[in-house]
């Protein structure tokens, strides 16, 4: 059973997620629970960009995966997103998720790096069907990034 739970305090020292709100499932548009993070610098509280975790499985989310991140232009290069991934992969499975799967657009060179750098393993290139909201918007296909609970890890997508 997979679902939404206190996040409790998610820092590595440099950063810490600040819980922004949680949304609920929307199962006719094919959307899952979720939280939304703004990403902060420790020392400072500089917020340096924003991070969401999809909780749960459908089919929708094997192309728009289960983690998103952003990161503001300023502070773009110093791995802030990937050390976001790694703060919200022990939340995504303390929740009862036994995967996450990141993905990101085929050219967006620096979302690769950071799922590489957060220590996910890739899949491969899938092509997005045309049910799927983001092929809409012109999307075609997304590399598909695995990320197993070491407690428990499974390849299967």
């Amino acid at each position: 059973m997979t679902g939404l739970i206190g996040p409790g305090f998610l820092s590595d020292g440099e950063i810490h997620l600040i819980l922004a709100n949680t949304t609920k499932a929307v199962p006719e548009k094919g959307y899952l629970p979720a939280y939304f993070f703004q990403i902060r610098r420790y020392a400072d509280g500089a917020l340096v960009g924003s991070c969401t975790l999809r909780v749960g499985e459908n089919e929708a989310v094997r192309y728009s995966g289960h983690i998103g991140y952003a990161v503001n232009p300023p502070y773009r290069g110093r791995r802030y997103a990937a050390k976001a991934v790694r703060l919200l992969l022990p939340l995504a499975f303390r929740g009862g998720m036994k995967r996450v799967l990141i993905t990101c657009l085929p050219d967006n060179f620096a979302s690769r790096r950071t799922c590489l750098l957060a220590g996910g393993i890739f899949l491969g290139v899938a092509q997005i069907p045309s049910w799927h909201e983001m092929y809409h918007s012109g999307r075609k296909e997304v590399c598909q990034y695995l990320f197993c609970d070491p407690q428990n890890p499974t390849m299967s997508v």
